[in-house]
C-alpha cells in the first residue's frame, strides 16, 4: 500500500471519529450575480503531478466556460462570488480528496467522511472500483456565505484519451453546476 493510501485511510478513521453524516448543501442561485473568481490556492499547496495539473486545468476551464456562458464575468480580483472546488477519489477500500481549490473552513473532511461512509462502508458494490467526485461550492465573496454546493460523481474510465477526459470533465463540471444558473 502506498503512503499516500495508508494516509488516506488514516484520514478517513480520524474522520469518522470525529465528525456527523451530515453536510450542508445549499441551493442558491446565480441571480443577482455578475462575477466570479476561483478559490486562491493555499502558498504552502503540495506541488501536483503533471497530471494532477492537467485534470485541475480542465476542471478550472469547465467553471469559467460554465460562468462565462451564462453572463458572469470570470477571475476578476474583486468578484462578487468566490467558486472552490474538491476532487474526491474512492475505490471499495478508501476515499481521499484534492482540495487544494476547496478553500477553508467549509467542512472538506465532514465532506469526505459522508463519501467514504456512503460509497464505501454502506456502498453495496461487490467488486473493485475506482471513481471520483467533484464537489462544487460558490461562496458570496462579500459575506463569506456558502450559497450553493452541488456534488457530480462517476467512475474512473481507464485509459481514456485526452478528449474523452476533457468530455468526462465538462460534464461533471456541467452537472455539479446546472442548477446554480437556474
Amino acid at each position: 500500500m502506498t503512503a499516500l493510501r495508508l494516509l488516506a485511510v488514516a484520514t478517513c478513521a480520524a474522520v469518522f471519529t470525529s465528525c456527523s453524516s451530515s453536510v450542508d448543501m445549499p441551493k442558491g442561485t446565480s441571480k443577482g450575480y455578475n462575477s466570479a473568481r476561483l478559490v486562491k490556492r493555499g502558498p504552502s499547496e503540495a506541488t501536483q503531478t503533471s497530471r494532477e495539473k492537467q485534470v485541475h486545468g480542465l476542471i478550472q476551464n469547465s467553471i469559467k466556460q460554465q460562468f462565462t456562458s451564462h453572463g458572469l464575468s470570470y477571475n476578476q480580483p474583486n468578484a462578487e462570488l468566490v467558486v472552490g472546488y474538491m476532487v474526491i477519489y474512492q475505490e471499495n477500500a478508501m476515499t481521499t480528496s484534492f482540495d487544494d481549490y476547496f478553500g477553508y473552513g467549509r467542512d472538506a473532511n465532514e465532506i469526505l467522511g459522508v463519501a467514504h461512509e456512503r460509497g464505501v462502508i454502506k456502498g453495496d458494490r461487490p467488486d473493485y472500483f475506482e471513481r471520483a467526485g467533484l464537489v462544487v461550492d460558490v461562496i458570496d465573496a462579500k459575506t463569506n456565505k456558502l450559497v450553493y454546493r452541488n456534488v457530480s460523481v462517476g467512475d474512473i474510465v481507464e485509459g481514456a484519451s485526452s478528449s474523452q477526459r476533457s468530455a468526462r470533465v465538462n460534464a461533471a463540471v456541467n452537472e455539479a453546476l446546472a442548477p446554480f444558473f437556474k
